[in-house]
């Protein structure tokens, strides 16, 4: 009687040992994937690259035509091209077309969208603006790009959205080595081209951790479940 009660005591704590394996086996691992975005380094506050005077009603202060080292630097031409033409739909300080943004504009230029303006119904030499422009300075705001590289092909071959061909090729590298500045991506003195673009990485693949776990798990259940069944044909016999 005494060793009947133990097989069955051994079989419920294998039993529940089996649960738990399996519980833990099927249980998600928290990984760490390729895509995690990891924020670029910034060295200092981006700096505020005003809108040239061309909309009346913009505030005084955020109108200067930013300022250039003596040669200009590669950096210093993107900040004035994109102060020419980018500046209108990604703010004056990369931020995008946010509300604020727009309400600098002065309450007849704000609503971009309006019939006349850049909505659906826009005259025929004007184009329709996107309702969502994301934002170019800022944590986070290049990590959708995974290097330099890839940042330069998206503006070179999309940008302005008016008209992709109207930016040149180095006018291309000069607006990335812009923004890549003001993130503090890009060292001083350093002049972006093809051949070094994908080295300055925007979003860095993190390593893949390989999780043991569920090959330990599966092997100590199958060993679970074999000594159960071992027991539970002993307990049958007898």
């Amino acid at each position: 009687m005494t060793t009947a009660r133990t097989q069955r005591a051994w079989v419920v704590i294998f039993l529940v040992l089996g649960i738990m394996i399996f519980a833990g086996l099927f249980t998600p691992a928290q990984r760490v994937t390729s895509q995690q975005v990891v924020t670029p380094t910034v060295t200092h506050t981006p700096r505020i690259t005003p809108f040239p005077d061309l909309v009346l009603t913009l505030t005084l202060d955020r109108l200067a035509k930013p300022k250039a080292s003596t040669p200009p630097t590669q950096a210093d031409k993107g900040a004035e091209y994109y102060w020419l033409v980018c500046i209108p739909c990604h703010g004056d300080r990369g931020q995008g077309l946010t509300d604020e943004w727009r309400e600098v504009f002065g309450p007849e230029e704000m609503n971009c969208w309006q019939s006349g303006c850049h909505g659906k119904r826009h005259p025929p030499e004007g184009f329709e603006l996107p309702r969502k422009v994301p934002p170019l300075l800022g944590p986070n705001a290049l990590a959708r790009f995974t290097n330099a590289a890839e940042l330069h092909h998206v503006i070179s071959t999309a940008m302005p959205w008016y008209d992709p061909k109207y930016l040149g090729v180095e006018d291309g590298w000069n607006v990335t080595a812009f923004l890549l500045r003001e993130s503090g991506v890009l060292p001083a003195g350093v002049t972006l081209t093809e051949a070094n673009a994908p080295v300055f990485r925007l979003r860095t693949p993190a390593p893949f951790n390989a999780d043991e776990r569920p090959v330990t798990l599966l092997v100590i259940g199958l060993l679970s479940i074999a000594a159960l069944i071992f027991f539970w044909q002993i307990l049958r016999r007898h």
